[in-house]
C-alpha cells in the first residue's frame, strides 16, 4: 500500500512539475511574441518615417516645377503593394517564410474637396459663395440644402470673433474630421457618409483645385453648371490639365467665369494614406501636410 502511495505521489509530482515547466514555457513563448511584436511595430514606425520623408521630397520637387497641380504628375502616382527589402528595413532580414513584409500607399490632393473651414469668411460672418455652394452640394448628393445652414453655424462657433477692437474666444472646438458634423443635432450618419467623399476639413479656408476635384464637387462651386456637364468637363480633363481657370472655363459647358475664392489651380495641402505589413503587424495611417515655400510639414497623423 506504501509502494501504491509513494507511486501516486511520484506521478502527483511529476504532473505537477510538468505544469509547471509548461506554464514557464508558454509565458517564454508570449514574452518572445510580444517583443518580436513590438520589434515589428518599431520597424512599422521606421519604414513610415522613411515613406513620409520620400512624400516630402516628391511634393517638394513638384513645387519647383510650377504652381500647378494635377492627376497627371508623379506625386497622385499610387504605390501598389511593394515587397520589402533588407535595403528598406535597416538590414532586418526578411527570409522567405515571412508571412507580410509589404507597403502600399498614396499621396491625394486634400484641396481637391470642399474644405468645410472656408464657410467662414473671417471677422465671425460666414462666406455667402461657400455657403451656397454647399447648400448645392448637398442637393446634388440628395440630402436636404437647410443641413447647410446647420454646418456652417457650427463652423462658426469654432471660430474667434472680432468685436469692437476686441477678440471674443470660440464658444466650440474647432472641426477637424468630416465625422465631427454627428456632433451637430439634426445631422445623421447617413448625411455624414454622403458628404464625405466629397468635403473635407483643412486648418484654413482653401479654394478647390479644379485639376483634381470630382464633379459633384466641381458643380457645387459652379453656379451654372450642373451634375452632367461637371462630369463632362471632368472627363475632358483627363487627356490634359489646366494651368489657369480661363483655360478650364474655356472646356466647361456655357464658358463660365470660375471664382478665384472658390476654384484655383494648385494646391498646398495633400494627404498621405498607407500600409504596412512587417510580420504580424500591420499599420495603416492617414498624414495631412503642408507644403509652403518648398517646406513641406506635418500637420496630423492619424494611425489606425
Amino acid at each position: 500500500m506504501q509502494q501504491g502511495a509513494a507511486i501516486i505521489t511520484a506521478m502527483l509530482v511529476v504532473t505537477l512539475a510538468s505544469i509547471v515547466v509548461s506554464g514557464l514555457f508558454w509565458r517564454e513563448h508570449v514574452t518572445v511574441r510580444s517583443v518580436e511584436n513590438r520589434l515589428a511595430m518599431s520597424q512599422s514606425r521606421w519604414i513610415e518615417r522613411a515613406a513620409l520623408d520620400w512624400a516630402k521630397v516628391i511634393l517638394r520637387a513638384d513645387l519647383r516645377s510650377g504652381p500647378v497641380d494635377h492627376l497627371g504628375e508623379p506625386w497622385a502616382i499610387p504605390v501598389v503593394e511593394t515587397r520589402l527589402d533588407e535595403t528598406v528595413t535597416a538590414g532586418a532580414k526578411l527570409d522567405e517564410g515571412a508571412r507580410n513584409a509589404v507597403l502600399a500607399g498614396r499621396i491625394t490632393d486634400a484641396q481637391s474637396l470642399f474644405n468645410l473651414n472656408a464657410l467662414a469668411a473671417g471677422a465671425g460672418q460666414a462666406s455667402d459663395v461657400h455657403m451656397a455652394a454647399l447648400r448645392k452640394l448637398l442637393t446634388t448628393v440628395g440630402r436636404p440644402e437647410s443641413m447647410a445652414e446647420l454646418i456652417g453655424r457650427r463652423v462658426m462657433q469654432s471660430m474667434p470673433v472680432m468685436t469692437e477692437g476686441k477678440t471674443i474666444p470660440a464658444t466650440r472646438l474647432p472641426i477637424t474630421r468630416v465625422a465631427d458634423l454627428l456632433d451637430i443635432n439634426g445631422i445623421d450618419p447617413t448625411l455624414v457618409t454622403s458628404l464625405e467623399p466629397f468635403v473635407t476639413v483643412l486648418p484654413r479656408g482653401t479654394p478647390v483645385n479644379i485639376n483634381t476635384a470630382p464633379a459633384e464637387v466641381i458643380a457645387a462651386l459652379v453656379p451654372s453648371l450642373d451634375l452632367a456637364g461637371a462630369r463632362r468637363f471632368v472627363a475632358r480633363r483627363e487627356r490634359t490639365f489646366y494651368r489657369t481657370l480661363e483655360q478650364a472655363a474655356n472646356d466647361m459647358d456655357s464658358r463660365p467665369v470660375l471664382n478665384p475664392t472658390l476654384l484655383a489651380v494648385g494646391s498646398s495641402f495633400f494627404s498621405v494614406t498607407g500600409v504596412i505589413r512587417y510580420e504580424r503587424v500591420e499599420s495603416q495611417s492617414e498624414t495631412l501636410l503642408e507644403r509652403t515655400n518648398d517646406r513641406v510639414e506635418v500637420l496630423w497623423q492619424l494611425r489606425r
